[in-house]
């Protein structure tokens, strides 16, 4: 194929289609408005229904006052999106996670190896090795 043979680029596009398209109505289309409604709209839906994982942030901060009042902040968005429980989709996901991993893979090694031997206690009075008894 030479590049006579190539199909006609689309407007406003650097390379070509295979498949022949009209051209867009109203315009070119805006990809950073698209962009900037995804991440809101996205943004948006995890504010609402997962406030437990801003708030399970807010406490692994480093203490200090300023994260006090974010972990104020996290704690009273999270009893809103309880009060209209909007908690009860993770919560419940949450909840069927654990339950499969409670169930484990049936006719796994896990299941066919001998549960390890606890080891027998050591006196007090015997020594163990690198430590000296004082």
């Amino acid at each position: 194929m030479t590049n006579t043979d190539k199909p006609a680029a689309l407007p406003g596009a650097d390379m070509t289609s295979p498949v022949d398209l009209p051209p867009i109505e109203g315009g070119e289309a805006h990809p950073l408005l698209w962009a900037s409604t995804a991440i809101a709209v996205a943004s948006a839906f995890l504010l609402l229904f997962n406030a437990s994982a801003l708030r399970s942030w807010a406490y692994e901060r480093e203490p200090g006052p300023v994260n006090e009042r974010v972990v104020g902040y996290a704690e009273g968005w999270f009893a809103v999106t309880e009060r209209f429980y909007l908690d009860r989709p993770v919560a419940a996901m949450s909840g069927w996670w654990d339950a499969m991993k409670a169930i484990g893979f049936r006719g796994s090694d896990a299941e066919a190896a001998p549960e390890p031997a606890e080891p027998e206690p050591v006196a007090a009075e015997e020594p163990r090795p690198g430590f000296t008894v004082q």
